[in-house]
């Protein structure tokens, strides 16, 4: 029997996981949130318990985390928050709603989250804090780093190379063979069609670099 679930952080993400965990058929016991403000609320019919001293009141060998922190321009915060609780001796559940369809020939991280019916494909690489988002497809051969967040209904196509941190949004596609540097940002609906050494955000048909990150 897996081990039950609490959630970090309350806000939009945090739900869709609460969902996604609870149509798996896992234990969630609640949500936790640094504001206190928003303890006692309830998200999809699990309580915000508090802050993330309540985890003070569970075992690490019972329960495990969920990332429920949401990432747009930067995963920082995100992994942040994962790398102080991981060092803290807390381990972070896989999220897999039940209809993300990922082939047995790929490999997903233990910490990586597949969201309502997104596509993993053979031979493909989740990393360690991933999202693979709404409808989003990772085709064959692709490989994601460390956190990286595929936004809903994105396309990567196959044989692409995208490194840590970076956001690929909703509905952009990144044609076959393309690699993508760590921390880059590709805006809703662009498409990629040309590697790009990261650090950067891109936007357009075809995207081009929009802005530089410090």
């Amino acid at each position: 029997m897996s081990a039950a679930i609490i959630v970090i952080g309350s806000g939009g993400h945090a739900a869709v996981l609460v969902d996604a965990l609870l149509a798996a058929g896992e234990t969630v016991i609640g949500l936790t949130d640094a504001d206190a403000g928003r303890h006692g609320l309830e998200i999809c019919g699990r309580a915000v318990i508090g802050g993330d001293a309540e985890l003070a009141n569970y075992r690490a060998r019972d329960v495990q985390l969920a990332n429920g922190v949401g990432s747009t321009g930067s995963s920082a915060g995100r992994r942040a928050l994962q790398s102080k609780l991981e060092g803290a001796g807390w381990t972070f559940a896989m999220v897999r709603h039940p209809t993300a369809l990922v082939s047995p020939f790929a490999q997903v991280a233990q910490s990586a989250q597949l969201l309502a019916g997104s596509i993993v494909q053979p031979r493909a690489v989740i990393a360690a804090g991933c999202i693979v988002n709404t409808r989003a497809v990772v085709e064959h051969d692709v490989t994601l780093g460390d956190f990286t967040h595929v936004a809903p209904g994105a396309v990567i196509c196959g044989d692409v190379r995208i490194g840590a941190g970076c956001h690929i949004g909703a509905g952009a596609v990144i044609r076959q063979g393309i690699t993508l540097g760590a921390d880059t940002v590709i805006a809703a609906g662009a498409v990629v069609v040309r590697d790009h050494p990261g650090n950067a955000v891109l936007a357009g048909v075809p995207a081009r670099i929009l802005s530089r990150k410090s």
